[in-house]
């Protein structure tokens, strides 16, 4: 069970953390930012009119260098990407460990590969920086979501038939799953962010909000996940050692 543990429950909290930090210090050295369009100037980074990715850019204006809130930034988007990856390779063999029925593993089966995907596409994001080339990081960005929507059905399925994990964990990504479509909505129906088109202050200022709050609550709903596991390992562990 160790390498369930770590890749399951370890690996996730670690990976959450580095990548908090980051973001906390790579927003506060910043330089800030103008939004010509709609007027709008800072000189440090804006919750409300800055997304996520203009932090991973490698510049902040047209000779002004992000470098370190790049690095920063970037290399911890990388990091949950690649976590995702782990913790879906081994998302399978954990139920496996459980002796869970062939329906769960079923579902667990089918929700590895768009775990992976999903992990892919996100470390996709902080590898190619919007400044680099704007049409593969916006792809990354968007089909990582709408695979993290797809991941959400699966993986809450898969919690759902299981014998060893609580009805409440899935319920609590189907939560998520929820509020991840309305985003993607947005991401692809709703108002377009772009240098080449024009836009409102009041568009900008939802697609921000509404980036960061699914991006938080994904963080919520992965420690919630994190916990489940947690408790579900210690209980096959516990009654391991009850039968030896």
């Amino acid at each position: 069970m160790s390498k369930s543990s770590f890749f399951l429950v370890k690996l996730p909290v670690i990976s959450i953390s580095i990548f908090l930090i980051f973001f906390i210090i790579a927003a506060y050295v910043f330089p800030g930012s103008v939004i010509e369009k709609i007027n709008f100037s800072s000189d440090k980074y804006s919750l409300s009119h800055n997304f996520l990715s203009r932090l991973g850019g490698l510049k902040a204006g047209v000779d002004e260098s992000n470098l370190v809130s790049a690095l920063l930034f970037n290399s911890s988007l990388m990091l949950i990407g690649a976590t995702l990856i782990l913790f879906y390779r081994q998302f399978k063999e954990v139920f496996i460990e459980f002796e869970d029925d062939s329906k769960t593993l079923f579902y667990a089966r089918l929700t590895k590969p768009v775990g992976i995907i999903a992990g892919v596409l996100f470390a996709g994001i902080g590898a190619i920086p919007y400044d680099v080339h704007l049409g593969a990081h916006g792809f990354s960005a968007k089909f990582a979501f709408t695979a993290l929507f797809f991941l959400s059905i699966l993986h809450s399925l898969t919690i759902y038939h299981s014998k060893s994990m609580s009805n409440r964990y899935s319920f609590g990504y189907i939560v998520f799953g929820i509020t991840l479509l309305y985003y993607i909505y947005l991401l692809f129906f709703g108002p377009k962010i772009s240098p080449n088109i024009n836009y409102s202050e009041s568009d900008l200022i939802l697609q921000v909000i509404a980036q960061k709050s699914i991006v938080f609550t994904f963080i919520i709903s992965i420690i919630i996940q994190v916990y489940g596991f947690k408790s579900a390992i210690k209980r096959s562990s516990d009654t391991r050692l009850a039968s030896t």
